[in-house]
């Protein structure tokens, strides 16, 4: 009887805040918790010591922030939507008198960048102020256009940049593409050489016509507008800024940065939007003020290390949102913001 009464009696249950913490949900959230937290400390000790290294390299007070994009991800691009977490960001710097951007990035819209390097440079105070860009890896388009409003471009021996062609989003048979601007304003002029050849020799031209026809002359112009803003864009900051130590005369300093622009547009230079300019190329080849670190300089072991951290960052998950992932990360050493993927 008693024996029975013992079989029946029922098992405990738990409460419903220990079955909520005995779940694997809620165990992996704490997990991943830890992950980011633990990373973050370890960044911001790193941002610590590059700072320090810095103020000790360059003989001033040194801060650091980065402007960090997830490798290989669609739409992690230069927006305009990035300006409020820059700001957030860069505002944490104010009184520095030197200060160093971070950047990895493919580029994107090149029409908020004077933006950017005026928003940089407006917290850096003092006799010896300066604005430094650092690429780990790559800094293209519209990121090479933000370096060239730097003092000096800081790079390894596999960091990038690249030319400035704008590159337009477009859709091919449903697929959609980055295309060179520069392509289609190509396209247009051959056509009329075409037509102009034919005529000259009195030959047909009809079928040269037909295709001058189906070309959307608007949007052709638009393209040149975008080519001649990058260009302007270029000559300016480069003027305004990292030739300004160098050559003191606006005339032949004005000049030396057209010549630059037009080199990083150059098509015979770099056939390629996605070509490799490498530190000692934009250092000698385009006259740019670039200091190339050695792979074995503590300065750059430390850059390095904390971009790979930026990248481990960027892949770990949001557990809030399933299925969305890090773009972007926005970093100093008070401040870290991401901007998740909203696809559609």
């Amino acid at each position: 009887m008693d024996e029975q009464a013992i079989e029946a009696k029922p098992k405990p249950q738990p409460s419903p805040e220990a079955k909520v913490k005995q779940s694997q949900t809620y165990l992996g959230i704490l997990g991943e918790l830890d992950i980011n937290a633990d990373q973050w400390n370890r960044r911001k000790s790193l941002i610590g010591q590059l700072e320090e290294k810095l103020s000790e390299r360059y003989g001033a007070r040194n801060r650091l922030m980065s402007y960090i994009f997830r490798s290989g991800h669609p739409r992690a691009m230069i927006t305009s939507a990035d300006v409020s977490s820059f700001e957030s960001v860069v505002s944490s710097l104010a009184g520095a008198e030197q200060i160093n951007l971070i950047i990895h990035s493919p580029g994107g819209d090149g029409t908020i960048i004077e933006k950017m390097v005026e928003m940089s440079r407006s917290h850096c105070v003092g006799a010896n102020r300066k604005f430094r860009v650092i690429v780990p890896n790559i800094a293209k388009s519209a990121a090479t256009l933000l370096a060239l409003g730097s003092d000096t471009i800081v790079m390894g021996y596999c960091s990038e940049l690249g030319p400035i062609d704008p590159q337009l989003v477009i859709n091919v048979s449903g697929a959609f593409q980055q295309i060179s601007a520069q392509s289609f304003v190509d396209a247009r002029d051959s056509l009329l050489q075409e037509i102009q050849k034919a005529a000259s020799e009195k030959k047909d031209a009809m079928g040269y016509l037909q295709q001058l026809a189906g070309l959307n002359i608007p949007f052709t112009k638009e393209c040149e507008n975008l080519i001649e803003f990058s260009r302007k864009t270029a000559s300016q900051l480069l003027s305004k800024y990292m030739l300004r130590s160098r050559i003191g005369e606006d005339g032949p300093r004005d000049q030396k940065a057209k010549e630059i622009a037009e080199r990083l547009l150059s098509k015979k230079l770099f056939p390629v939007h996605g070509q490799f300019i490498d530190g000692t190329t934009a250092r000698d080849q385009l006259e740019l003020n670039v200091e190339v670190l050695d792979k074995h300089d503590e300065l750059w072991n430390l850059i390095w290390n904390y971009y790979v951290r930026c990248e481990i960052q960027m892949a770990l998950p949001l557990a809030q949102m399933p299925g969305v992932v890090k773009t972007k990360l926005f970093e100093s050493q008070e401040v870290s913001l991401v901007t998740p993927d909203t696809p559609g």
